[in-house]
């Protein structure tokens, strides 16, 4: 059996505290409670507040205190007690990549088979239809990544920032 040389020992730890130290496991370890959190948002990202009421404030993101947070509703600043919110999240929209994608292979494969299913009517003009098909394949990807992406991009997502316990 082969021992470890120092240096592949070396190599080991520091990969291992690299990973463990790096900053999205510090930021990963912070709890959700914790209401300093809410410092480290950007100025003007939109927000959204659900409060013990049952009542959610959605805006942008004006200041923190330590006991308020201040969001701009309709342009005009709104403080809201750190005693009466229950959670906050950061509202962004969604990466419209994966549904463009989608969108894109279907569209793609529709177009091939309705040009496909124009091709097999005539066999006289052989190179025309197939540039029919390969037409009507591109128009088809361009339709169905212009609809994957609009479906795409109308979704929100919702990161929790911070939550009262």
């Amino acid at each position: 059996m082969r021992s470890k040389t120092p240096t592949q020992f070396a190599t080991i730890v520091i990969l291992l505290t690299s990973s463990l130290l790096s900053p999205l496991a510090v930021a990963a370890q912070t709890g959700t409670n914790d209401w300093s959190r809410l410092t480290s948002v950007a100025t003007g990202s939109k927000l959204s507040a659900k409060l013990r009421n049952g009542k959610t404030i959605d805006g942008s993101f004006g200041g923190v205190s330590d006991t308020v947070l201040t969001l701009m509703v309709k342009n005009a600043a709104t403080e809201v007690k750190r005693d009466d919110i229950l959670s906050v999240h950061q509202v962004t929209r969604k990466s419209a990549k994966t549904s463009t994608l989608i969108g894109l292979g279907a569209g793609a494969g529709a177009g091939a088979v309705v040009g496909a299913g124009a091709d097999s009517n005539n066999d006289s003009f052989e190179d025309l239809d197939n540039i029919a098909t390969a037409v009507t394949t591109v128009i088809g990807a361009g339709v169905g990544a212009l609809g994957g992406f609009l479906i795409g991009r109308s979704g929100k997502k919702r990161v929790l920032i911070y939550e009262a316990r």
